[in-house]
């Protein structure tokens, strides 16, 4: 199973990501939150992300991060006080080589997959591409929507203050 970290992490990114680029066309061009999402569409940013780029991006990253990359660091046995690097070290000494082959480290979140979680990744990544295809625009616009909802709750409870440009949950009344 996904660690919740890197889930939660992903998600906040991808919503994060999405939000931004609805809110600057809908400032931009002086149109609805529907329009902008609408014409959000036709942009490479939402090529990027309905073919899955940020998923492909940060499983590249893990993979660049396996941990059998660090087998003969020099950081392996060096003293520090650094908490980050001492869980690497204990890592690197515990495990097996073959299950160093199977490991790999999330930097922002510092958590460590394998690739049955990897694997989930990529489901998840399928998943959200077939909510994304505009063969069914309704479901896209629902999903898109939904994104910005998710980072408004978020933004409610990170950054309260924050004011919110497309005022989602205004909107739906919540």
């Amino acid at each position: 199973m996904i660690p919740n970290k890197i889930k939660e992490y992903l998600d906040n990114y991808i919503h994060q990501e999405v939000y931004i680029q609805i809110a600057v066309i809908k400032g931009k061009e002086k149109i609805s939150t529907k329009a902008a999402v609408n014409s959000y569409l036709n942009s490479n940013h939402f090529k990027d992300l309905s073919v899955g780029k940020p998923y492909n991006h940060f499983i590249d990253g893990l993979n660049d991060k396996c941990l059998i990359k660090l087998i003969n660091s020099p950081m392996k046995d060096k003293e520090t006080d650094d908490e980050v690097i001492k869980e690497l070290q204990k890592k690197l000494k515990e495990l097996s080589n073959e299950e160093l082959k199977n490991t790999f480290w999330e930097i922002e979140t510092g958590e460590f997959v394998n690739n049955d979680q990897i694997k989930e990744l990529k489901q998840e990544r399928d998943k959200m591409i077939k909510s994304l295809d505009l063969k069914n625009k309704e479901i896209v616009h629902q999903t898109l929507i939904d994104f910005c909802k998710k980072y408004e709750e978020l933004c409610i409870v990170k950054y309260p203050d924050a004011p919110l440009p497309l005022e989602i949950l205004k909107s739906i009344g919540s």
